[in-house]
């Protein structure tokens, strides 16, 4: 099922990132259990951060996090990708996905079933 990238949250989430760091996805779709937690966890989210991330900011407490990510670079010209999220690991992972994958990712149904 296609979800907009800036809804994705849980299994879905982590699988799309997985997606992106070249993880063997297949297995993951029939292993759930096992998808590294990049979204809750900091020590796989922050493996995103050196590679991927170019900024992470909160405006105030009440506000959602927000992080970018180059997505491309075409004459000297960079285009971000801007993702939001509750947390600051649900931001990168949506501004990763975002940067890398596209405003919408098709999520295998046994994945969203799974939550």
């Amino acid at each position: 099922m296609k979800i907009k990238t800036s809804e994705l949250t849980g299994k879905g989430l982590d699988w799309a990132v997985s997606m992106v760091v070249r993880e063997d996805v297949n297995f993951l779709i029939e292993m759930s259990d096992v998808i590294p937690a990049y979204s809750i966890s900091w020590n796989m989210c922050g493996l995103l951060i050196d590679e991927y991330l170019d900024s992470l900011t909160r405006m105030c407490i009440d506000s959602p996090w927000v992080a970018s990510c180059k997505a491309v670079t075409v004459d000297d010209v960079s285009i971000w990708k801007v993702e939001g999220g509750q947390t600051p690991q649900i931001a990168i992972c949506r501004a990763v996905v975002s940067a890398k994958l596209g405003d919408e990712v098709d999520i295998p149904d046994e994945l969203l079933e799974a939550e």
